[in-house]
């Protein structure tokens, strides 16, 4: 082997055994409903068991958010919207339709995954949070779905997944200390900081989620303060990503995956 070839060789192994700075240490990249939410050039849909399989192929991915609805039959499925014709071959809503006819549902998307339920996602979270955002709607105008049945469901997941931990998002928190109570992490999706401080279970919570646009870094701090944890979401652009970051949460569910990870490790 000649000399020039060698130092070639060396001068190549340099540049891939780089390592990148963690730019943003204190906050954890998570992805916003598996992969992105109502993103028109993402891979996959969102929620789908292809998206989650994507978020999960990057290591540094460490939370992975998805939405769920309790069906007729007491399922949770994962779906985003709450009228099944937004985005898929179905027409009315998760809570009005039973587990067969959802089964044979799909996406309008390019790829046309089929919509799946929580426990058809793989059982082993290899070291993740798995953060369910519950939507608890039961279709009507102003009916909240059964709680008894979504508990059962729910008690169902904590037995179903291993090797990680579950987290829930709530809007209401009318079931959060019996959720508490079964191992679950307990956020509060609140509008901004004031309301998540004057929250009623507050003390009892995890932390709170909010959307980028309505939280200051001054806020985070605030909720961080009290020993509570901070999530951000709705994260889509190069700008709203620094933002966010900027802001210091604990977790950072953004939209863009790649482009999160390129502004975190650099």
């Amino acid at each position: 082997m000649s000399s020039r070839y060698l130092i070639v060789i060396i001068i190549l192994s340099a540049f891939s055994c780089k390592k990148h700075t963690d730019l943003y240490p204190d906050t954890i990249i998570g992805g916003h409903a598996c992969a992105g939410l109502h993103i028109s050039s993402s891979n996959y849909h969102d929620n789908s068991l292809e998206a989650y399989k994507y978020a999960r192929s990057f290591e540094t991915v460490l939370i992975v958010e998805v939405d769920a609805q309790l069906s007729k039959d007491g399922t949770l499925w994962l779906f985003h919207d709450p009228e099944l014709n937004v985005e898929s071959t179905g027409e009315g809503t998760i809570p009005q339709n039973n587990d067969a006819y959802l089964s044979g549902l799909k996406y309008n998307s390019l790829e046309k995954e089929r919509l799946i339920r929580l426990l058809d996602l793989p059982a082993d979270l290899k070291g993740i949070r798995l953060l369910i955002d519950l939507k608890e709607s039961d279709g009507s105008e102003s009916g909240l779905i059964d709680s008894t049945a979504l508990i059962d469901a729910m008690n169902l997941a904590k037995q179903y997944f291993y090797n990680g931990d579950l987290g829930m998002v709530t809007n209401t928190g009318r079931f959060l200390p019996t959720i508490k109570t079964l191992g679950f992490k307990i956020y509060y999706n609140a509008v901004n900081a004031g309301q998540f401080l004057s929250y009623s279970n507050s003390s009892i919570s995890d932390g709170a989620v909010f959307r980028n646009s309505e939280i200051s870094i001054s806020d985070v701090n605030s909720v961080k303060s009290l020993g509570k944890e901070v999530i951000i979401y709705d994260v889509r652009s190069p700008d709203g990503i620094k933002s966010a970051f900027e802001k210091t949460p604990t977790y950072l569910l953004t939209d863009d995956i790649k482009a999160t990870l390129i502004e975190k490790y650099k």
